[in-house]
Order: structure tokens, then sequence, then C-alpha cells
């Protein structure tokens, strides 16, 4: 078996612990629910205690979650590549904002509906859909959907293997001085039709950069978590929403390098603050283009493509305090992904 099947291997067997924990916590943090209308039942006293200590019970069990790639990585053994340290630190950050917006009462309507769907929504590390308070199931329409997807999946994977074997086999040479893994090559030139949205060549403003096309899995727990619950808010509040959504953005990718700097700290170039700084510059820098938006000189119309250009000359600056912390993970996968012999 090669390195990167067991890496692979690693990864999928947190899958049925990542199901098996969402259900246990669940229950146990159901039991703590004060059951309307049934005070007066002797059997639920044990319960009525351990409701005052809910919000404690709720913080713990949270931890729980945030340290369970750490935990894995431990019973496991260490994992044999950065990435996947990165993939179980990427599924601890959803596991713990999905947590957030159960106890919260913020998720989609239905994933709370039961342990079994509750622990299938923890445990599967994409975008869950639900349709009326149900998980969404594939029709004959949708699996139009999902062969598209496929079909758009499989060109990416035929791309990055034909550019990745000629690179190798040209050591990448007269196009690039460096590896490729060394430069900020995410969304480009097309991204993985899946989280991203093409976010560095058609985002035609910062906002739709952040609010449109980057990571739409995460976008759509920071909006749940931060922004709906501000919606009705005024304009400070709602500023307010913005800010925390960036900062918590930051701090959560400063969790994920920090788990590669624990994984291999000899090799590792984090620094810790760097990766939290570029996010509250691209808050004040979206804050900036709201406010420029309101002069003349933002209302003035412009080419689409000058947006994009503008949009991610804007962004691209402040990369390398985004990148450096996972600069060596990049560098080891392009090493340990396949690529197809054509010279």
């Amino acid at each position: 078996m090669g390195v990167m099947e067991m890496q692979l291997l690693d990864i999928a067997l947190c899958i049925p612990v990542r199901f098996i924990f969402g259900y246990v916590t669940f229950q146990i943090y159901r039991l703590t629910k004060r059951r309307e209308g049934k005070l007066q039942d002797k059997s639920l006293l044990p319960y009525l205690y351990l409701e005052e200590l809910r919000p404690l019970l709720a913080m713990a069990i949270g931890a729980a979650w945030a340290a369970h790639p750490f935990i894995l990585a431990m019973c496991l053994g260490p994992l044999r590549s950065l990435l996947g340290h990165f993939v179980l630190s990427y599924s601890g950050v959803i596991s713990t904002f999905r947590w957030l917006e159960l106890v919260a009462g913020l998720g989609p309507k239905g994933f709370d509906a039961t342990a079994w769907t509750f622990a299938t929504y923890m445990g599967i590390p994409v975008e869950v859909q639900f349709e009326d308070g149900k998980l969404k199931r594939i029709n004959k329409k949708r699996w139009r959907i999902v062969l598209d997807f496929a079909w758009r999946l499989a060109i990416h994977a035929v791309i990055m293997l034909a550019a990745l074997s000629f690179g190798k086999a040209t050591d990448y040479k007269p196009f690039l001085d460096e590896p490729p893994a060394a430069l900020p090559r995410f969304g480009l030139p097309w991204s993985i039709p899946v989280t991203m949205r093409a976010p560095l060549s058609q985002s035609t403003s910062i906002r739709d950069f952040w609010g449109r096309r980057w990571n739409l899995i995460i976008h759509g727990l920071m909006k749940r978590c931060f922004f709906m619950p501000f919606q009705n808010a005024g304009p400070m509040r709602k500023n307010l929403a913005g800010l925390l959504s960036f900062a918590m953005s930051g701090l959560f990718h400063e969790y994920m390098w920090l788990t590669l700097h624990v994984a291999r700290p000899e090799s590792s170039r984090y620094v810790a603050g760097k990766v939290l700084s570029f996010f509250l510059v691209q808050y004040l820098s979206t804050a900036f283009e709201v406010l420029l938006g309101k002069t003349r000189l933002g209302q003035l119309a412009a080419p689409a493509v000058l947006r994009t250009v503008l949009t991610t000359l804007c962004i691209l600056p402040f990369g390398p305090l985004f990148l450096e912390g996972i600069y060596e993970m990049t560098h080891e996968s392009v090493n340990l992904l396949p690529a197809i012999g054509f010279l």
C-alpha cells in the first residue's frame, strides 16, 4: 500500500468515529433538556439537576469536538503526511461550528430531528442539504446535478494530473523558478466545484470573493452562526457580525495551522497571529469597499474583467500571511500526488 493510499485510509477511518461520537454527544446533551409539561414526573429529577449544568456540558462537548483531531492522531499514531493532519483539523473546525449550531439552535431545519440525523450531519465533512426538515433525497432531476458534478470533478483531476506530469518531467522549467507549492495558486485557473467557485478568476468584488466563491461550506456555517442572528439588527450590529465572522475565520485557521506545526515542528513556518491578521485585513478591505460603493467613484460602472483584476490585486499581496503556515504541507502534497507519466 502506497503512502497516498495509507493517508486516505487514515482519514476514512475517522468518519465512523465522528458519526458515533456525534450520536453519543447528541443523546447526552438531549437528556439535559427540560421536558415541558412533565415536571412532576419523579423520574425526571436527575435531568433537572443536569439542566443547570447544560451550558457547561455544551462547552465541554464543543471542546471535545475541537480536540478530536488531536485525539484521533494520538490513537492512530502520527499520520503519514501533513495533509492528513490538515484534513482532520478541518473536520474539527466543521464539527465545532455544527455543535455551536445545535447549542444555539441555528442549524438548518431538521438537522437535529433525531440522533441519527445529527450524527450524519456531524460525520460528513461537506454541506449536508435538508428539504422540508428532512435530509434531501436524490431524485431524477438531482441525479443530473450529481453527474454534472462528477464530470467537472473528473475534468479537474485530468488537468491537475497532466499539469503535474509535465511539470515534474521538466522540473517546471522554463515557466517557474520555484515549486508551484510555494505560489498562491488556490482557485486558479479553475477551482474544485464543491467549496470554491473560481474565487481568484471570476470574483468581481471582495465581498463577492468571500461571500459567494471562497469555501462555501465554511461560509454557510459562518452565515448561520454569526450573520443570521443579526439579520434584523441595526447597521452597527451587522458590522459587528462581519468583524466577528472574519475574526473567527482567522482563529480557526490559526487552529488548523497549529495542528500542522504540532505534527512536524522542525519544518514548520507557522508564526502565531499571521493568518489572523490576514483575515482582519480582509475585513477592513471589505468595509472600505462598502464605504467606497456609496461614493460617486464607487458607483461608476466598470467592466467585469477590470473588477476581477482589482479584486485579485487587493487580496493576493496579503497571500503570504495566509500561506506561510502551510508551506511545508503544500510542498509535501505536490510530491505525494500521483501524476501520469506522459514524458
